[in-house]
Order: structure tokens, then sequence, then C-alpha cells
């Protein structure tokens, strides 16, 4: 006689069954988390949607997102929905950035408002040595004087910013600035601007004002020899390795320089990939 098995044996192995479904891995499906991380554009702006390497900063791109070696890649979100970057300890808005030609539109916060009369011994010249966003080459400047006379017989590249209250700004429009002695600002400004608003200032029909607001392009230098750009190709995200390396994270893993060969695969400790799951008996009886 066929031994008869108890009802409860069944809902065992139903239970046994269940169990062993539930607790396969999900990390086997899942993206490496810092692909995922730096695959995701900087959120703020919805016009500016492709601030990605070498940016980082947010709730959603870590540090290990940003370029090699430069600590002026950091973006803040503020005043609701502005992208804004520091460099060399000033604050700019981002306008634009282009991808392609590796060009980012600023313009200093501190001028935004359009207000170039308020100023104090704390406004600093723009400055760009020693990083990697330089000014790109026909790039001009405009220099405010603040507390500075301009004399009857003045340089052409001199102009005067009404104030109200009997009060102006002198702004010099090309580089070196060359002013008479008797102006001797108490503040001196430089900023750059674009080169085709050079001819509106000079002819006095642009306002600096304005000019200030619409900002100038900068290029980031830091391209990595091209790294970046056979990362994304591959189907990578760029970054960095906490250090001075580059690194192309990939949905398996972080590589060196592209996901199409495990060769170059580097181990990482904020990531790991679980190379077995649990193994399902099933009995017959």
């Amino acid at each position: 006689m066929k031994p008869h098995l108890h009802p409860s044996f069944f809902l065992l192995l139903v239970a046994l069954l269940m169990i062993s479904i539930i607790n396969i891995p999900t990390g086997l499906c899942e993206d490496d988390k810092q692909y995922t991380n730096c695959n995701t554009a900087f959120t703020c702006a919805k016009s500016i949607s492709n601030l990605k390497y070498p940016f980082w900063g947010g709730v959603n791109r870590p540090e290990y997102c940003g370029g090699v070696d430069d600590p002026n890649t950091k973006l803040t979100c503020e005043d609701g929905s502005v992208p804004k970057i520091t460099i060399n300890n000033i604050k700019y808005r981002i306008h634009d950035w282009d991808n392609t030609t590796q060009k980012l539109t600023v313009s200093r916060d501190d001028y935004s408002s359009g207000d170039v009369c308020d100023v104090n011994d704390d406004s600093k010249n723009s400055t760009f040595d020693n990083t990697q966003f330089q000014q790109f080459d026909g790039v001009f400047n405009v220099t405010l004087l603040y507390g500075c006379d301009l004399p009857t017989g003045s340089p052409e590249n001199l102009f005067p910013y009404d104030c109200s209250d009997s009060k102006y700004v002198v702004y010099a429009v090309g580089y070196p600035v060359m002013y008479p002695g008797s102006c001797t600002p108490s503040v001196t400004v430089t900023i750059p601007i674009l080169g085709t608003q050079v001819a509106q200032l000079m002819s006095g029909n642009g306002i600096v004002s304005n000019v200030l607001k619409d900002g100038f392009d900068l290029r980031w230098t830091g391209n990595d020899g091209g790294q970046c750009q056979r990362c994304v190709s591959s189907g990578g995200a760029c970054g960095n390795d906490g250090g001075t390396e580059f690194r192309c994270f990939c949905k398996n893993g972080p590589h060196e320089t592209s996901c199409l060969s495990d060769s170059d695969k580097v181990s990482s400790s904020s990531t790991s990939i679980i190379s077995h799951s649990p193994t399902l008996f099933i009995f017959f009886l």
C-alpha cells in the first residue's frame, strides 16, 4: 500500500519553496549604485538637465561623480531652482552647459540683481588660476572702479555708470586697465564678459549691469584625455575613484576606462556583486 502523506507536509514544502524564491538576491538584477548615481544629472533647474560629469553635489551626485582632482566642480541648488558653482571662492550662477564643447556659461552671483552700485570691501576679481575652468580665447574684461572720480579727458575706455544721488561707478572695458592718476579707486573688481558685448559697451549702447547678468563662457579643460567620452560611448557614467584617478562606472561595477572590457575592471568598496544564489532542492516523493 502506498503511504499517505500528511497535508502539513505539503504545506511545509510550499513554505520552503516560497522562502527560497523570496531569498533569491535582488542584487543580481540591480545596476551598480555608483553607475546609477553618476548617470543621473544634477537636479535643480529643469532648463539645465545635463549637468553630469565633471559636476557633483546635491542629494543625487556624490563626490565620486565629479571631475578628478578639482575642488571647483561642486554644485549647489539655491533660490528655488538656480544651479550655482563656486570657483576660487567666488559663486556663479550657471546659465548653460554644453557637454560637447565643454563650455560653461556663468555669471557672478553677487551681480545677478543687476546692481553694480552696491559693493563692499570683500568683492574680488574673477580669477581662474589653478582650476580646470579657463576663459575662452578672446574673452574681454570689464573692470569696475569704485570711489574713482572720472576727470575730463580720461581714456576712451573709461565710462561712468550712474548710481543716482550724484554718485556713479566708473567702468573700464578691456585689459589691462589704463586710468589717470587722479582716479584712485577704493575697490577694483574685474569680471569677464562676452566678446560680442564689448562693442556695445564701447559705443555706449550697452548697459554694464545687463552685460554682467548675461555672464560669460568658460571651458572645462580637464577632459581626462578623452576617457569620459570613451566611457559614455560604452554605456558607462564618468567619475573618480575618490582620489586622483578616473573611473568609468558601469552597470556591473566600476572600470578604468570602458564598460566593453572586463580586463580593466577594478574593485570598489562601495559596491559589491553577489556571485552566487541559494540552491533550490526539490524532493520527489
